[in-house]
């Protein structure tokens, strides 16, 4: 029998263009991933769609005429699949070979120069007319116009391609201003995970940890979009550790993405090592760490694909070391849990042998600790500095000395401070919430469903979805437990409210009759002295009386108005502040009021004023109450804002409360001191009630309240915080 060969339509060119690119930013990915495959540290974008070119070049191995021969010129070679770069052994991103098919995608004309490292003086310059190509019909007689030089390389080594004719249009004719659709974003989401996390903040010589995509632009929008996109893992954290030992004393900060803040110091003298002594201050005298904790479960935000982070952070995920600009390779690696955060976890260690015993009131607070494949945390030291801290032989670590044990418990620290605050917050979010009995009775016939068709189900996932269903069944019925204390505490609030607005009601009537009492003891006239002087002063006492009566009777005038306590706006602080000062300032009894550094134009979130006015009403009142025995008595009220986040700040000169375990006071009937009967007789409070109250109104207007460091001349302080939403 005759043969026939297989031919190749060039027509396929364009249609595996489009299926396996389909996109011009994923196209022009394709071409960064190829410098990043020839062990480039650098790629530089000169993005210029307006003049109808974009330009790649980048610093990698370049191509000599064989390779680009063998591998450029053959649609759809495996040479990637080594799945390691020639000198860097970086994990190759491309395996099928049609990369080079996003040229014919994105441009109608290629012009590339591409020098290999080790060219001996040779390199090559090439141009293909992609319309001419497919025009030929034929894939195998399509030509590609090339020349060997061996004079004058443009570079030292690398490759750059110019990309002329685009096919696509980036911007939107009828406004330059405007884009069309969003390709920088879109390109930065491709490769973001291509770069090293520390690159752009720490200077290193270790080549390993380099690469870096550099965009270029007239358009200045078009660069910022880029830069913010490439940057944005490192800014998806969900709390972040700051931490900076000098002469052994460190001071670390904690915040969580809900802008809560908070700052510790501690001593390392005070750190426990392994053969039981304690440290020395002068072991290790200066360091500073961040450590950024992700949760990688879960729709990630800024555009970053879930899949894509866990992968970046099973490369760079971890805490490196930087010996000042060095990088010190150990610390980092998969294998390396130089802080034991795995091996704890893994054993589901419960407490830490760190932190402070006032610490420790969360059950099974080190729960919490994160792995290393969800932080990424850069320590920096400077061994030419510290006597004390010597690097090994190999350089590749830190020899172990007493010093490097105070750096392990320094970072370790303020990692298990982060476990115990989000058992902390985790355990308090419990109590906020609020799920209906419909919830468990569904969950209760989910489980029945699964029970019946068990049989069905490999018996590995059905255990699985039941065990998961056990767990959610035994935390909602849990939070069913905390809603219904709520209620019950609710309930009799709810009651002496109601019973508050009927006394004042009846309260205005018997206050006309005491004022016509008073009007009658005044005309009284008596020939006894001392029977006058009786009635006199009990006028006088009944006045007083009447005063102080109605002044405690119109602290509830605010819940009488419908309009209080139904409509609900965005109310200047000031006004209000100012209003509950007035309707307090009876029971202040000559403590000075500052509220001067109240900010005029911070408005409060959306609430009614009889919420507000609960709020400040009985904040203000136990700060009263603390300060009654106080040589110096001052309630300053100020405010401050931060970008979104807005903070009125209450102040107090009283006896202070124990941050450690202010948490407690905002459980119903806590108290931080007894009141006595003669401090009760003045009208301070007592029930234990109070922030109790505020915390549940605060919950429902999105607002977080807690007791905070006082500034230098106060004893308290107390936040109210929140984020504008606009």
């Amino acid at each position: 029998m005759d043969t026939l060969p297989f031919t190749i339509d060039a027509e396929l060119l364009k249609e595996l263009g489009e299926r396996l690119v389909g996109k011009p930013h994923v196209a022009l990915a394709e071409l960064i991933k190829n410098g990043y495959d020839a062990d480039a540290t650098q790629v530089t974008i000169n993005f210029l769609p307006e003049k109808d070119y974009i330009k790649i070049r980048d610093n990698g191995h370049g191509m000599t005429f064989e390779e680009f021969k063998k591998f450029w010129m053959r649609i759809g070679t495996t040479h990637k699949k080594t799945r390691q770069s020639r000198n860097l052994k970086r994990p190759m991103t491309g395996s099928k070979g049609v990369g080079r098919l996003a040229v014919q995608f994105l441009a109608k004309k290629l012009h590339i120069k591409t020098v290999p490292m080790d060219n001996n003086g040779e390199w090559l310059e090439a141009e293909v007319n992609w319309e001419e190509a497919i025009k030929a019909r034929d894939l195998t007689k399509v030509e590609v116009f090339y020349s060997l030089k061996n004079t004058n390389p443009p570079f030292s080594h690398g490759t750059l391609i110019l990309l002329s004719g685009l096919k696509d249009e980036w911007e939107d004719d009828d406004d330059k201003n405007k884009l069309k659709r969003n390709p920088v974003q879109d390109l930065a989401s491709e490769i973001w995970w291509l770069q090293p996390p520390f690159g752009s903040s720490f200077s290193t010589d270790d080549t390993d940890d380099l690469f870096r995509v550099q965009f270029e632009s007239k358009r200045q929008d078009y660069a910022e979009r880029f830069s913010k996109q490439m940057d944005a893992i490192k800014r998806i954290w969900i709390a972040r550790l700051v931490g900076q030992t000098d002469k052994g004393e460190v001071t670390a900060s904690l915040e969580f993405r809900d802008g809560d803040l908070k700052v510790q110091k501690y001593n390392i003298k005070d750190f426990p090592h392994n053969d039981g002594k304690f440290s020395k201050t002068k072991n290790l005298k200066a360091s500073r760490f961040e450590v950024r904790i992700y949760n990688l479960s879960g729709r990630q935000g800024l555009g970053i694909k879930v899949g894509d982070a866990r992968k970046y952070f099973a490369e760079h995920g971890g805490i490196h070391v930087y010996d000042g600009n060095f990088r010190l390779p150990y610390y980092g690696l998969p294998t390396s849990d130089w802080l034991a955060l795995e091996y704890d976890h893994s054993h589901r260690k419960n407490t830490s042998k760190l932190l402070p015993d006032t610490l420790e009131s969360i059950p099974k607070a080190l729960n919490d600790l994160p792995t290393l494949g969800r932080v990424l945390g850069v320590v920096k030291v400077d061994t030419s500095n510290e006597p004390n801290l010597k690097i090994m032989i190999t350089r590749d670590r830190l020899t172990e000395t007493t010093a490097y044990d105070d750096l392990v418990c320094t970072v370790r620290y303020a990692i298990d401070w982060y476990a115990y605050e989000t058992a902390r917050r985790k355990s308090i979010e419990k109590k906020r919430e609020t799920p209906t009995q419909a919830t468990s009775q569904t969950l209760e016939r989910i489980e029945q469903v699964l029970e019946q068709h068990e049989r069905d189900l490999p018996k590995d996932v059905y255990q699985k979805v039941h065990d998961e269903v056990q767990i959610a069944t035994s935390t909602v019925m849990t939070n069913q437990e905390v809603v219904l204390e709520q209620i019950g505490l609710l309930a009799p609030l709810a009651t002496a409210g109601i019973s508050a607005l009927s006394y004042q009601h009846e309260l205005q009537k018997q206050f006309g009759f005491i004022e016509g009492l008073i009007d009658r003891i005044k005309y009284v006239q008596t020939a006894d002295y001392q029977l006058q002087q009786d009635l006199t002063s009990l006028r006088t006492d009944l006045a007083s009386w009447l005063e102080r009566a109605k002044a405690t009777n119109g602290l509830f005038d605010y819940i009488a108005d419908t309009e209080n306590t139904k409509l609900r706006h965005r109310f200047r602080a000031v006004s209000v502040i100012m209003d509950i000062v007035e309707q307090t300032r009876f029971l202040a009894r000559g403590i000075e009021i500052d509220y001067s550094q109240l900010e005029n134009e911070i408005f409060l979130p959306k609430a009614s004023y009889a919420e507000w006015g609960a709020i400040f009403q009985n904040v203000f009142i136990n700060a009263f109450n603390a300060m009654l025995d106080s040589s110096k008595r001052l309630l300053h009220i100020s405010s401050q804002s931060d970008r979104k986040s807005r903070e009125i700040l209450i102040q107090d000169t009283g006896h202070g409360v124990n941050l450690l375990d202010s948490s407690r006071l905002f459980e119903p009937f806590e108290r931080e001191s007894p009141i006595s009967p003669a401090r009760q007789a003045l009208g301070y409070g007592g029930t234990g009630l109070g922030l109790t109250i505020v915390r549940l109104l605060a919950d429902n207007i999105d607002c977080r309240v807690h007791f905070v460091d006082p500034q230098d001349g106060f004893s308290t302080a107390f936040s109210i915080r929140w984020r504008e939403k606009k």
